[in-house]
């Protein structure tokens, strides 16, 4: 009876360690890039909004002079910030634009029966031109 669950297991595992992801499963490459541009240019808008928003805040002189330091260092921070993120969002945006993704059948030689054979398979092809 062990070694039948042993034999089993063993079985369950190699078909799992076979098996492919089905397409609907695959995401698309351009959607991604697209969505991380858009999450980058979201970030990018709050810390440059925050940013402002604190140099408005000290800048009439109704704060502290303990706080002003601060303030100023926070917000110079937030705004510069900023800046690296609208850089990263503009890349992200130009290799969705530039990202495509095809099928193409493949072929690899495979021996069968003491010869070799071409035996063809469906490829998923991911294409990102950097420029």
């Amino acid at each position: 009876m062990k070694s039948i669950t042993i034999c089993v297991l063993l079985l369950a595992l190699t078909t799992a360690s076979f098996s492919q992801q089905t397409l609907q499963s695959i995401p698309s490459v351009k959607t991604d890039y697209l969505q991380k541009s858009k999450h980058q240019k979201t970030a990018a808008w709050i810390l440059l909004g925050s940013g402002v928003t604190v140099f408005a805040i000290a800048a009439p002189g109704n704060v502290s002079f303990d706080v002003l330091g601060t303030l100023v260092v926070v917000g110079s921070l937030s705004t510069l910030g900023s800046i690296p993120l609208f850089i990263a969002s503009a890349r992200n945006k130009r290799k969705a634009r530039a990202a495509t993704a095809f099928f193409k059948m493949e072929t690899a030689p495979v021996i069968r029966q003491g010869s070799f054979v071409q035996n063809s398979f469906p490829a998923l092809s991911v294409k990102i031109n950097l420029k």
